[in-house]
């Protein structure tokens, strides 16, 4: 299956070891727009449903063919802030992605070209 990923589980970010071994497979963006959130260290996708944010971008990130093991782990790692649901990609394909549950109570900014860069790493 394949997994869309957009924030600490790409390339040269922090989590992407949780990704090894899945075969990486392209760069790409979301054909739906969402409203992406900079929460810090890492970042948060909205889904329109029931959300005070109206999507504003496609979102940019990686695709990467995992195993079901894999998947169980990434579950396990995203834990109860997100949901996974597949989504359609501009490279032609679907995958699986990451969106948070709710906004959290805590300082957000909202990243208007939906694509995250972790500050940390650019230090």
């Amino acid at each position: 299956m394949y997994i869309f990923v957009y924030g600490t589980l790409k390339k040269r970010d922090p989590n992407h070891q949780l990704l090894n071994g899945s075969e990486y497979i392209c760069t790409t963006r979301t054909i739906e727009k969402y409203t992406m959130l900079d929460l810090g260290l890492f970042p948060g996708v909205l889904k329109d449903e029931g959300s005070s944010q109206s999507p504003i971008s496609f979102i940019h990130g990686e695709v990467y063919y995992i195993t079901p093991q894999t998947l169980n782990v990434l579950d396990n790692y995203e834990g109860e802030w997100y949901f996974r649901e597949e989504v359609e990609l501009e490279a032609g394909t679907t995958a699986m992605m990451y969106f948070l549950r709710k906004i959290p109570p805590i300082d957000y900014e909202i990243i208007p070209e939906g694509n995250w860069e972790n500050k940390a790493m650019l230090l």
